[in-house]
């Protein structure tokens, strides 16, 4: 059987919003696929990160402060890291965890740091929170998206480098920007909150594929198109509320 090697980076410290749940979410799909799931758990900042041995890499959201030490961690490593995302490894960061692959973070306290580089933008910490449900086209593959963001910062992007664009929320740095979240190759950060792969199968799913495809596994069997029936009727009656907020 084909394995699906997931790495979960540091669950103990980036444990917001209960997204724990994306991995519960990978696992299940990849075994509707045919494929044993097997998870590795990165528990300390100073622990081995195994990227010969990874699919997909994991890092949901943590608290603002969390990303200079990701960088720092992933800094030790960049070589073998640019060597996983050249081979085309999947790398899914949620959150606030999502400015550390960026080039700026900048903080409220005027000092900033800078990030890994893999996606042009920068990301500065608000001053105070903003949420909402949220609801994007996802470019490229036409996905509607949908989830709640929890947003302590902004996020200007400096290229045509967005991951969707917003039908209903709060864009990556204003309810004018209808931009969502940035993507660079196989490399996704994300506000959407829910857990997002469980609100939304169809991307964990393609997620999967990317992931198997990069190592020569292709046409793998997909789930039934029923299986996601609960998740889709979902999406529509969020749709039909959040209407019912944009006409009052």
């Amino acid at each position: 059987m084909n394995k699906l090697n997931i790495t979960w980076c540091w669950p103990d410290i980036l444990n917001l919003h209960g997204d724990r749940g994306n991995v519960m979410a990978l696992v299940r799909i990849a075994e509707k696929m045919g494929l044993e799931a097997e998870v590795h758990k990165v528990v300390n900042f100073g622990d081995e990160i195994d990227l010969d041995n990874t699919d997909i890499l994991l890092l949901n959201p943590g608290e603002f402060k969390s990303c200079e030490y990701i960088v720092n961690a992933f800094s030790r490593i960049k070589e073998d890291l640019d060597d996983y995302i050249y081979r085309g490894g999947v790398i899914l960061a949620v959150g606030t965890t999502g400015a550390s692959f960026g080039k700026t973070i900048r903080k409220l306290d005027g000092t900033a740091v800078t990030g890994l580089g893999y996606l042009d933008m920068e990301c500065q910490e608000r001053d105070s929170i903003v949420g909402d449900d949220l609801i994007c086209k996802m470019r490229e593959t036409g996905f509607d998206l949908n989830g709640s963001q929890i947003q302590v910062m902004d996020t200007f992007l400096n290229g045509d480098i967005a991951l969707g664009d917003v039908e209903y929320g709060y864009g990556n740095c204003s309810y004018e920007d209808r931009r969502e979240g940035a993507r660079t190759e196989n490399l996704i950060f994300t506000n959407m909150l829910g857990p997002v792969l469980v609100k939304n199968p169809w991307l964990a799913q393609e997620l999967i594929l990317w992931a198997m495809s990069s190592k020569g596994v292709m046409n793998l069997p997909k789930p039934d198109e029923g299986e996601f029936e609960l998740e889709r009727k979902s999406l529509e009656c969020v749709r039909r509320y959040n209407q019912t907020k944009q006409n009052k």
